[in-house]
C-alpha cells in the first residue's frame, strides 16, 4: 500500500476517533441511549457511566447516597455509577424502539415504550439544562440504627 493510502486511512481513524456519540435530543432519544446503555453494561465497563449521565439530578442524588452510604460501611470509596450493576438490569420486555410513543408537558415527559412481546413501560423524564434525562425515583437510603433499645 502506497505512502498517500496510508496517510488516509490514518486520517480516517483520527476523524474516526475524534467523533463524539451524538447527545440525545428528544425524550425519546434518551430512552434509546439509557436501554442501550443498560444492555451494554454487562460488557462494556463505560456503560453505567453513559446510564449515569443520562439520568435526572434527582436519580443521581439517589445514587450519590448509596454510594457515599456504600463507601463508608466497605471502607472503599465508591463512585455513584458503581452502584448500577452491571448486567444486572435487564429490560423485561424485549425493547422496540419502533413503538415509542412520547407526551411532553412543558419540562416532563412520559415515553411509553413497547416490546415485542406485548409488555410495555412508562419512562419518565425531566428536562434539566435543555437535556432529557431519565427521571428515575429511587427509594431512599435506609440507614440501619444500632441496638440503640429506643429504635
Amino acid at each position: 500500500m502506497g505512502g498517500l493510502h496510508r496517510r488516509a486511512l490514518l486520517a480516517c481513524a483520527l476523524a474516526a476517533a475524534c467523533v463524539r456519540e451524538r447527545e440525545p435530543v428528544t425524550p425519546g432519544e434518551t430512552v434509546a441511549a439509557f436501554v442501550a446503555a443498560l444492555e451494554a453494561s454487562a460488557g462494556d465497563p463505560g456503560a453505567r457511566r453513559r446510564v449515569y449521565a443520562l439520568l435526572s439530578s434527582r436519580a443521581k442524588a439517589g445514587l450519590d447516597a448509596r454510594a457515599a452510604r456504600a463507601s463508608q460501611v466497605s471502607g472503599r470509596s465508591f463512585e455513584a455509577w458503581e452502584m448500577l450493576a452491571p448486567g444486572r438490569v435487564r429490560m423485561l420486555l424485549q425493547f422496540d424502539p419502533g413503538t415509542l410513543r412520547t407526551q411532553v408537558r412543558g419540562e416532563r415527559a412520559i415515553v411509553s415504550v413497547r416490546g415485542r412481546s406485548g409488555g410495555s413501560a412508562d419512562v419518565p423524564l425531566v428536562r434539566e439544562e435543555g437535556r432529557w434525562r431519565v427521571d428515575l425515583e429511587l427509594p431512599p437510603v435506609l440507614i440501619p440504627r444500632g441496638n440503640d433499645p429506643r429504635t
